[in-house]
């Protein structure tokens, strides 16, 4: 309980990428869950959607540009995958997002 309340305290939930293929700058979103309770699943189900919006808006929209798509998929796959294991150190319920499911 003790990591629970140490990290529910934190402010913020990191979540870093490189952003473009051909450039790679790194990519650090912060994303606020200092309000949600995440044993509560519908915390949880907010928390995701947070992080989903917050990876489109760092990796960019759907354009015309095929190569591009293709670049921002993998850009907000990877943060996905990158906040997975920091969502599960922040609960002692085993946390999941929904696209891992």
């Amino acid at each position: 309980m003790k990591i629970f309340t140490a990290a529910a305290t934190a402010a913020s939930l990191f979540v870093s990428v490189a952003a473009q293929a051909e450039v790679r700058e790194p990519v650090v979103v912060r994303v606020r869950h200092a309000d949600l309770d995440l044993r509560r699943a519908d915390h949880r189900v907010q928390l995701d959607a947070r992080i989903r919006r917050a990876a489109l808006i760092a990796c960019g929209p759907a354009t015309m540009d095929l190569r591009r798509n293709a670049d921002s998929a993998r850009c907000r796959k990877e943060m996905l995958a990158d906040a997975a294991p920091k969502l599960g150190a922040l609960s002692q319920a085993p946390i999941a997002l929904a696209s891992n499911n």
